[in-house]
């Protein structure tokens, strides 16, 4: 889809990470001691979710909990391995395929390690939401960008 750009034509910046997302999505942030939290939800039922892991836990075993969460809520759910580099690192990815409420719903996990951070982002979207809003999730995380020398960076 062109002009995303367009789209993602709004900027959080907090926590030293950066991102675009659309101007029609709400954004909520909630901080502690141990990590972030960044919830981007969309008008409709699909969700970004940026979290960062100060304790930077093991890429693999986020990636993992996420499966087995998934397989819990939903029952069957198709895993396959991803690839997707964020904000200049290279991670672990993977994309979850489950049906809910009859309805084909993809998930997306993409995790990053920083000299601060773990980072984990998570997004899902049924059938159901518009035809671009996979794109848009796209976007939104290779927007990332993170401050790797402390200005402005806010470790609670």
């Amino acid at each position: 889809m062109s002009g995303n750009a367009v789209l993602l034509s709004q900027t959080y910046q907090e926590h030293g990470i950066r991102f675009d997302y659309p101007s029609d999505w709400q954004v909520e942030d909630h901080a502690s001691a141990e990590e972030i939290q960044v919830l981007v939800q969309s008008p409709g039922s699909a969700f970004w979710v940026l979290n960062l892991y100060f304790e930077r836990p093991v890429s693999d075993e986020l990636i993992e909990s996420a499966i087995e969460t998934y397989r819990a809520e939903y029952g069957e759910v198709d895993a396959f391995p991803s690839e997707q580099n964020v904000a200049g690192h290279q991670g672990a990815a993977v994309d979850i395929e489950f049906v809910c409420l009859d309805l084909p719903n993809t998930a997306q996990v993409r995790t990053f390690v920083t000299d601060r951070f773990t980072a984990l982002i998570l997004s899902q979207y049924s059938e159901g939401e518009p035809p671009e809003t996979a794109e848009l999730i796209k976007q939104m995380t290779q927007s990332i960008q993170c401050e790797e020398d402390l200005l402005g960076f806010q470790e609670l």
